[in-house]
């Protein structure tokens, strides 16, 4: 994506707890070089000092349970430009809908930035890779799995701190609705950071990222996360080979690990791993819940690895 250099100085003042809207609205800011200033109000003795000093108010108005309609007028009085997210509405925005949500938002900003698509999907739809390693990713994994997978990948992830420069992607059968509780549980038992990602997100290393049900993930050169429509509709959601198709595409060096599931999504995505130059290494049969998956990976690849979900782990740390 094209960086535009623009020195307006945004005000983001988040209005009850900071909603995964406003958050997004934050990350997508820094790409664009906004200088930005953050306020949190969480009940009426919180005061928005120096908000005179910003040239754009954006007012991320969450769950709240007391008046906030003073601050709002005092907001108003500055004669300041003010635009207001309504989160409990923009966060449910996904695919070409948050997409066209953000570009007006930042064009209400700065009347630069186009409220036309840019292509983010550029990097999915050609030739050209992008090499992590240069960010000082070691190694990128997906983990895919079905039934029985969320209890395996906790196992798999506790064996990872800090010090491991590794990228996990997380391709996990899922409704849409229990992907924040699942991320929790998995940040529980690991040391790296697990993310639900959001487009204009950076990568952190290292990191964990849980793959949307509802978007497909696309990285970029410097390690930002845009997440871009999914048109189509699968069995299983988010879909295996769907995914990884359009991240073998994204990412140079992917390899995949496959856990417990009963489908034969996956399958294909082991495949084109491996012909990719790849490693697939995968859950033994007797330590799955279901092992359908793992079944027709090793019926149809040549594996690199087979073992309990921390014998996988270690296998990763060992190579």
């Amino acid at each position: 994506m094209k960086q535009i250099k623009i020195k307006k100085h945004v005000g983001l003042i988040h209005i009850g707890n900071r909603e995964k809207s406003g958050i997004q609205i934050f990350e997508k800011l820094k790409q664009y070089d906004f200088e930005m200033s953050q306020w949190d109000v969480i009940n009426t003795q919180n005061e928005v000092d120096g908000i005179n000093a910003v040239d754009v108010i954006v007012v991320n108005i969450g769950t709240v349970i007391f008046d906030y309609d003073d601050l709002l007028a005092h907001l108003f009085d500055t004669d300041i430009p003010i635009i207001i997210n309504e989160a409990e509405i923009t966060n449910k925005y996904t695919g070409a809908e948050r997409l066209s949500w953000e570009r007006h938002l930042l064009n209400k900003i700065d009347s630069n930035i186009s409220v036309l698509p840019d292509n983010l999907d550029r990097n999915a739809n050609n030739n050209e890779s992008v090499d992590l390693s240069v960010l000082g990713i070691k190694q990128v994994w997906i983990l895919a799995a079905s039934i029985g997978g969320p209890e395996a990948i906790q196992q798999f992830l506790s064996e990872f701190d800090n010090e491991h420069k590794y990228l996990f992607i997380i391709i996990q059968h899922i409704d849409k609705e229990f992907i924040p509780m699942m991320a929790k549980q998995f940040e529980k038992v690991s040391h790296i950071q697990v993310d639900i990602p959001l487009s204009g997100m950076k990568v952190t290393i290292p990191s964990c990222i849980v793959y949307p049900t509802d978007e497909n993930i696309v990285i970029t050169e410097k390690g930002i996360i845009e997440l871009i429509p999914m048109n189509e509709t699968f069995a299983f959601s988010p879909c295996i080979d769907a995914a990884c198709e359009l991240l073998n595409k994204n990412i140079k060096n992917l390899n995949i690990a496959i856990f417990s599931g009963m489908s034969s999504d996956g399958i294909a995505a082991a495949k084109l791993v491996k012909n990719s130059g790849g490693k697939i290494i995968t859950q033994t049969e007797s330590s799955c819940v279901l092992s359908s998956i793992v079944e027709g990976v090793k019926i149809n690849n040549s594996i690199d690895f087979e073992g309990s979900p921390k014998e996988m782990a270690q296998y990763i740390k060992n190579n």
